[in-house]
Parts: structure tokens; C-alpha cells; sequence
């Protein structure tokens, strides 16, 4: 096999790899969604009392919800950009590499 071959399914087998951690992830995700809702409190009898957040409550809950979200999809966003720009420098490496290789 050569070498080109090689990397190939290399760098397929790390996709699939990545690809079921991924998926391992989104499962636990899922059931731990899942698990939080089985554990919302519910309401017996008659005089059972639950406290009920204000409107203000709700809208700053949800706010630093949403900004911890962000915070995270920039987080995530930022890596893949840095990733992107490393495997661009890489493929004009290799490209710059492979068309000298040719010249000789």
C-alpha cells in the first residue's frame, strides 16, 4: 500500500472515530435531558403549593441561559475556525511540497 492510500484511511478511520464520540455524546445529552425531565416536581392534592418564578425571574434566567449558550457555540466556533485555518496552511504546504516534487 502506499503511503497516500495510508493516510487516507487513516484520516477516515479518525473521522468515524469522531463521529461516534460525537454520537456517543449527543446519546448522553439526550438522556440527560431526559433524566432532568423525570425529575420536575409535580403537583399533588389539592393544597400542594409550588413556587412559581416572577416574569422578571424567567426572563434573566433565560438571558444567562442564552448567553452561557453562546458563550459555548463561540468556544466551539473559534476552535473549528483555528482548525481550518491550521488544515488550509497544511493542504498549501503539502500542495507547495507535492508541485516541487513534480518539477524533479
Amino acid at each position: 500500500m502506499n503511503t497516500y492510500t495510508e493516510y487516507l484511511e487513516k484520516a477516515q478511520h479518525e473521522f468515524l472515530n469522531g463521529l461516534k464520540q460525537l454520537q456517543e455524546l449527543n446519546i448522553k445529552g439526550i438522556t440527560t435531558m431526559s433524566d432532568l425531565f423525570a425529575q420536575v416536581p409535580t403537583i399533588e392534592g389539592q393544597d400542594a403549593k409550588i413556587a412559581v418564578p416572577t416574569a422578571t425571574e424567567v426572563v434573566e434566567r433565560t438571558f444567562a441561559f442564552t448567553n452561557q449558550l453562546l458563550e459555548t457555540r463561540k468556544e466551539y466556533m473559534v476552535k473549528l475556525a483555528e482548525l481550518a485555518t491550521e488544515a488550509q496552511k497544511q493542504f498549501a504546504d503539502t500542495a507547495k511540497r507535492v508541485a516541487e516534487a513534480a518539477k524533479n
